[in-house]
């Protein structure tokens, strides 16, 4: 019998931290921040390993499954262009964690809809302060 495709029941995976953004994750499983959480589709996958099922996670890297007009939509965000509100609106994302240097950190820091939460070397964490009285 292979063992190919096994995965032990006591392996833990482990994610580079100057990669991934492994201390902010800690930081929303910690203080208990609600998602849907949305992230770039490239740390979407480590964003599921950690949060599923407690937190939706809002896409990742699987592009197939989401079709075009989502990924056009998604890249309209991630590139901060016009209109990149529309997606977070859509989507229903109530916390972001996003690169420290990305174009999609600096509108957020910028919005008077989102509160920064967390922030590292790697990662800023940002909430919705929409719906708060």
């Amino acid at each position: 019998m292979s063992d190919i495709g096994l995965i032990p029941v006591d392996w833990e995976a482990r994610f580079d931290p100057q990669r991934m953004p492994t201390d902010a994750v800690n930081y929303i499983v910690n203080h208990d921040v609600k998602g849907p959480v949305l992230s770039p589709d490239y740390w979407g996958g480590y964003l599921i390993y950690r949060l599923h099922p407690k937190e939706k996670v809002v896409l990742d890297d699987r592009h197939d499954l989401y079709g075009a007009d989502f990924f056009k939509s998604y890249l309209k965000l991630i590139h901060a262009e016009p209109g990149w509100e529309d997606f977070l609106r859509e989507h229903q994302a109530s916390c972001i964690v996003v690169p420290k240097q990305s174009a999609l950190a600096t509108v957020l820091t910028e919005s008077a809809a989102w509160k920064p939460i967390y922030a590292d070397s790697v990662a800023l964490v940002f909430t919705s302060h929409l719906d708060e009285p």
